[in-house]
């Protein structure tokens, strides 16, 4: 063999002999021979009796002093020759490669194989061109451009082989550099997501020709980016480096890990058999990640999130699988970090679905699909609405008017809200001036998200708008913020309340009583109004804990001035509690549905509020009679349970709905108290029997209906209901017994204070 070869990078290929160049005139006839050929190959003078001297001279100088190797061998593939380049490049002299054969046999880096191509592809074409690794007498390895050509008399006789070598070595170097580059991390030197893309893309092909699963793990650290922000970013990329050398060790010799940017990277786990085998390796990962490290006299603490899905199980390409990898590691942000989780089919779908949401919602921004619906707000002791709140809704072009439920709760605290709520007090204020323009003065809140409260500039925008609505006066637009946002950074909202404050919009508390605020923050947050969640409307007439409650949300607010709104009130009766719990402002479906905005001007008009209402302001009580009120509203309420039972014989219904009168606030209150401080009442005595009349009529009722007897239980019914009536009246006619028997400083004031 004459010089060693290995492998090439690319492989060669053959190519029929273009225009004559310098080259083909050498081998078109012109011997090109080096001072030791000069001296005479009979040979060679005797193919060639004519050839000019001085052209013959110039040929051999261009031979010799060539920057690219040349080596002429014979028809056998003998050396003949080789010039001073050649020599340059390899390190092998010329006497040394002279006789010895060009290119015979095959080597650690190509294969026999390589060169039984290479020379049949020269013997069809006469021409072979390619890349060839050799190894330089040194021992070290370097690169060839290698152009081979047949040399043939003019009677088509091969009589010779030219091999021009052109040293790439160090283009060969550069490119495996710009490779590296183009498919690793820089900073970590780690595969980038190129190059993990296409390990993915031949994982997945092995698992479908041998089987097995793979694992494609999304990393994100937890964080970083305040490590990052205070230790400078020297400190934070010597910290990925590290990490990315702990995942690396971490890892076992088939798998694989990436740096995606920033602080993100993912595992590629091949050849699982078990699912448990990849809980295992990410348990192992979370353990060497969270250990401390040690950074410029730095110690640092860190942990990661990761999310991870299974291939074949879930199917798709790369970028797929990574995507769902990337949604599962979110979980385990949301669920407390420092955890793994499996992505699964049901969250991909609530993702694509919450992403096709926010299109449409976009759509409809743009579109002008978004109304607001108003409902009233009345003070029940005034008679007077004194206020409208705007409730969102999407006239959606196929599924027609749509709720908030609908549409924005599974938003989250997305960016999108800042847009919509822009969108809402612009259409507000727009609002309040069209209706002050026909006479009607009325304030309107709406409600603000809590990513749109703690924008920077939350502030400042409201000031734009209202610069561009001059005729809205100070405490016409007010702004409701759910208690718990008010919460999660209680200086920030303080601040932003107070900035809005001085631009005359107020501000309330809306669902006030879920948040467990203290008195504390109650007396930091500057809000005019506390909300009463609808959850403590809607209670207060089932149990006494629900009244004390809110009789407890109204002493707080005696104590700070704050104002009162109660939400939810849907029945005349929760609007007498509350009025005799010294709330007297209400919203809910007991007043009016929310509505369109062309809709107000009539319903003002002709809405008159209940007069069970004013008559109730009227008659005095004591706190401790409540029980005898709410017994008359269970009364009516058990009217309509006892019909829907018979009616759709359902007697568990009414099971569920059953208690022993011993059981009932009012049970107790009859037996304790209006036994002893009223049992002189005339009214009083009937009570007692009726009411265990109609205990005894539901019994019978439930009996009934579990036994199938349909004609007796309807029979009974009737009669439950001309006693229940009947017990009803018993029950108003005592409250007012009782009333002309107190003082009248015990009436609720205005106040609500007793």
């Amino acid at each position: 063999m004459v010089f060693p070869i290995g492998n090439p990078p690319g492989s060669g290929h053959s190519e029929e002999l273009d225009a004559p160049s310098l080259t083909d005139s050498i081998i078109f006839g012109i011997p090109i021979y080096g001072d030791s050929l000069l001296q005479g190959d009979a040979n060679f003078d005797a193919g060639y009796p004519n050839a000019d001297d001085s052209r013959i001279r110039l040929a051999a100088s261009v031979f010799a002093n060539a920057h690219d190797g040349i080596v002429i061998a014979n028809a056998d593939r003998v050396i003949l020759d080789a010039n001073r380049a050649y020599t340059r490049i390899t390190g092998f002299q010329a006497h040394e490669l002279i006789g010895r054969q060009l290119l015979a046999g095959g080597s650690d880096a190509h294969p026999p194989a390589f060169f039984e191509s290479l020379w049949r592809d020269l013997d069809q074409t006469g021409f072979w061109r390619g890349e060839i690794s050799t190894a330089h007498r040194s021992g070290h390895m370097r690169t060839d451009l290698v152009s081979l050509s047949a040399v043939r008399d003019s009677r088509g006789t091969l009589t010779h082989y030219v091999a021009i070598f052109s040293d790439i070595t160090a283009l060969k170097e550069i490119q495996k550099k710009f490779e590296h580059l183009a498919y690793h991390d820089a900073l970590t030197g780690l595969p980038n997501r190129s190059l993990l893309h296409d390990r993915i893309k031949q994982a997945l092909l092995r698992i479908e020709r041998l089987g097995g699963h793979v694992a494609i793990c999304f990393i994100d650290l937890d964080n970083f980016k305040p490590v990052n922000d205070t230790l400078g970013h020297q400190i934070g990329d010597q910290l990925l480096v590290e990490v990315a050398q702990r995942l690396s060790d971490s890892l076992r010799g088939s798998d694989s890990v990436a740096r995606l940017g920033g602080d993100e990277f993912a595992l590629l786990l091949c050849d699982i058999r078990e699912p448990r085998e990849v809980r295992e390796v990410l348990s192992r990962m979370l353990t060497r990640i969270s250990q401390p490290y040690r950074i410029q006299k730095h110690d640092i603490s860190l942990s990661a999130s990761i999310g991870y899905t299974l291939a074949p199980a879930d199917s798709g390409d790369p970028d797929t699988l990574l995507r769902h990898a990337d949604q599962a590691m979110y979980l385990s942000k949301q669920s407390g970090r420092n955890q793994f989780t499996l992505f699964d089919t049901a969250l991909d779908r609530q993702v694509r679905n919450r992403n096709q949401s926010l299109a449409q919602l976009q759509r409809a921004l743009e579109q002008g699909e978004f109304q607001l619906y108003y409902q009233p707000k009345l003070n029940i002791r005034q008679g007077q609405v004194v206020g409208f709140e705007g409730l969102i809704r999407w006239a959606h072009p196929e599924r027609g008017i749509l709720g908030p439920a609908d549409f924005l709760l599974s938003l989250g605290n997305h960016p999108i809200l800042m847009d919509i709520g822009d969108w809402a007090i612009r259409e507000a204020l727009n609002q309040i001036e069209i209706w002050r323009q026909i006479g009607i003065h009325m304030p309107i809140s709406i409600n603000i998200a809590a990513c749109h409260l703690l924008h920077p500039d939350f502030v400042a925008r409201l000031g734009n708008y209202l610069a561009l609505y001059p005729g809205v006066g100070p405490g016409q637009l007010e702004l409701e913020v759910l208690e718990t946002t008010a919460l999660e950074d209680i200086d920030h909202v303080s601040n932003v309340i107070a900035g809005c404050q001085k631009l005359g919009v107020d501000f309330a508390l809306d669902d006030f009583g879920t948040g467990y605020s203290s008195l504390l923050y109650l007396k930091r947050l500057p809000a005019k109004t506390l909300k009463i969640d609808q959850s403590f409307t809607r209670d207060m007439l089932q149990t006494s804990e629900g009244t004390d409650a809110i009789a407890g949300i109204m002493g707080l607010a005696n104590a700070f001035r704050r104002d009162v709104v109660a939400e939810g009130v849907e029945t005349i009766e929760q609007g007498i509690v509350l009025l005799r719990l010294g709330c007297d402002v209400v919203q809910g479906y007991a007043i009016a549905r929310p509505m369109a905005a062309s809709a107000i001007p009539e319903w003002l008009s002709v809405y008159r509020p209940d007069p069970a209402w004013k008559e109730s302001i009227e008659t005095p009580w004591r706190r401790s009679d409540f029980p005898l009120l709410a017994a008359e509203i269970e009364q009516r309420r058990w009217l309509a349970i006892a019909k829907h039972a018979v009616e759709r014989k359902d007697a568990q219904f009414m099971i569920r709905q059953y208690r022993d009168i011993a059981k009932t606030p009012f049970g107790h209150w009859l037996e304790r108290i209006a036994a002893q401080r009223y049992a002189d009442l005339a009214e009083m005595r009937p009570i007692p029997g009726l009411l265990d009349e109609v205990h005894g009529l539901r019994r019978q009722l439930i009996d009934d209906i579990t036994r199938d007897a349909s004609a007796h239980a309807e029979n009974l019914q009737g009669l439950h209901l001309v006693k229940s009536k009947e017990l009803i009246v018993g029950l108003r006619n005592l409250l007012r017994a009782i009333a002309k028997t107190l003082p009248d400083n015990i009436l609720v004031t205005e106040t609500g204070k007793f």
